[in-house]
């Protein structure tokens, strides 16, 4: 039996960072590992000591802020590569191609997800690379 388990924010930021630099951490130890050395509570909320000794920022009015907070599969993308039109935020090819790559390489994508991230790469390779997404 295959279970979905929905991690917080955080976690999945924290794990999307991890297989971007090759690394494949078990989702269930880095939750306990982020829970156990204070940066967020049980319910993946950052905690007041993680906010003022920087470790995790806080989405502020920032559009660009608030779309990598709430898709932390693109938080560590640099902001060069959004851009805000009129009130949706925009990726670059660049962005697009990152967030891909990083489903069809986690292990625990479900298969639809790693479908549908294939089929976006596809489609994002064969566009001019100076567009917005």
């Amino acid at each position: 039996m295959n279970f979905n388990i929905k991690y917080p924010p955080l976690v999945e930021q924290a794990y999307s960072h991890f297989l971007s630099i090759g690394l494949r951490p078990n989702k269930d130890k880095l939750y306990k590992m982020l829970v156990d050395e204070g940066m967020i509570d049980e319910l993946g909320n950052p905690t007041q000591r993680a906010i003022n000794e920087g470790l995790v920022e806080v989405a502020g009015n920032n559009p660009i802020e608030r779309f990598k907070a709430e898709n932390p599969l693109v938080a560590h993308i640099p902001d060069e590569h959004f851009k805000v039109q009129g009130n949706q935020v925009l990726m670059d090819c660049y962005a697009v191609r990152v967030a891909a790559t990083t489903i069809l390489n986690d292990p625990t994508a479900p298969q639809e997800q790693k479908e549908n991230a294939q089929s976006l790469l596809d489609k994002v390779n064969s566009l001019d690379h100076n567009e917005w997404h």
